[in-house]
């Protein structure tokens, strides 16, 4: 079965901290439990913020759905770009998530893009239920995180 290019979101938020410090926490994966909503757990290069060809494992709960994505970091640009492609040991799908880190307005404009591959009868789940899950996950992730790490 081939995979297929499904989708892609892309979400962002302006957090009232500079961009290093920004980087170092989002890249820093033991911190994925406190702000995304579907971490459950981190392990492998998670103590420090994960450099390229460095690998997470995350375990995942999406509604009742559970799954564990070992990820490589394919992309480390401290402290503008980093980014992390995975594939789902249970359902195969294939995942890339960039992080772009600018500063503004005082702080960091981060944007989170996260793109999707999967198998041929995934897509059409993905269509009906999967897209539209994740977006909210991701929106809930970016906010929880600003609530982060602007509280004192």
């Amino acid at each position: 079965m081939t995979d297929v290019y499904v989708s892609a979101h892309t979400v962002s938020v302006h957090i009232g901290r500079p961009p290093p410090e920004v980087f170092d926490f989002i890249t820093t994966c033991s911190s994925w439990p406190r702000w995304h909503p579907a971490t459950v757990s981190v392990a492998g290069a998670v103590d420090h913020p994960a450099r390229e060809g460095e690998v997470i494992v995350e375990k995942v709960r999406h509604g009742i759905l559970r799954d564990t994505f070992p990820w490589e970091v394919m992309e480390c640009r401290p402290p503008e770009r980093w980014q992390i492609r995975g594939k789902s040991k249970r359902y195969g799908q294939k995942v890339k998530i960039t992080y772009a880190l600018n500063p503004r307005d005082g702080g960091t404009l981060w944007e989170r893009e996260m793109r999707f591959y999967l198998p041929g009868w995934f897509a059409l789940l993905d269509r009906l239920f999967f897209a539209a899950m994740l977006r909210r996950n991701s929106e809930t992730a970016v906010r929880q995180l600003k609530e982060l790490l602007e509280s004192p």
